[in-house]
């Protein structure tokens, strides 16, 4: 339940008990004025693509440092990281076993990070479109693994609620075996 639907709620129940309490309550009630802007995925780089290559488009400058709307699809690992995410604009599947740091991932993926009280949990994986809002970057961020990133999104603290918070046995202190068929 997000922040002002719990304020609300406690401001209709403090209305059986008075008028002044009523309106205590109510004056802590926030109403986001900002409302997030839509951002697509696919409109992460100007197009058509010129002699420069890849460039950011405009839009996604503009959004850096702002509260946005992303739809796309969460992408599937092997291996979540716990506290993060990516978010695509086509369902993709890694197998890092298998292919180790090769990847099909669209140069527009954008990482999605947990508030910091939830960077241990791990997210799983939800098919189909997912729109989530949060606060937007466009920085260069290298990982532990030497991959980088450049879109981010940091969700608010309410935007992931319930998380089952059980250790998988691939993060448990004994090595994962895997197996394929050749």
């Amino acid at each position: 339940m997000n922040k002002f639907l719990k304020s609300a709620l406690l401001a209709i129940g403090a209305s059986f008990l008075g008028l002044t309490i009523s309106t205590h309550v109510r004056s802590q009630v926030r109403f986001d004025s900002k409302e997030a802007t839509p951002l697509i995925l696919q409109s992460f780089f100007k197009m058509p693509i010129g002699p420069k290559g890849l460039e950011v488009s405009d839009k996604v400058l503009n959004a850096s440092g702002q509260k946005v709307q992303l739809t796309g699809y969460m992408v599937k690992t092997e291996l979540p990281t716990p506290g993060v995410f990516m978010l695509s604009p086509r369902p993709i599947q890694m197998s890092e076993h298998a292919d180790g740091d090769a990847n099909d991932l669209p140069a527009s993926v954008c990482w999605v990070y947990l508030d910091d009280h939830q960077k241990n949990w791990i997210v799983p994986h939800i098919p189909g479109l997912l729109t989530i809002e949060g606060l937007f970057t466009f920085k260069r961020i290298e990982a532990s693994d030497g991959s980088v990133a450049w879109f981010h999104l940091y969700l608010a603290p309410d935007a992931v609620s319930a998380i089952n918070t059980e250790v998988y046995p691939s993060q448990g202190t004994k090595p994962v075996h895997h197996s394929h068929s050749h």
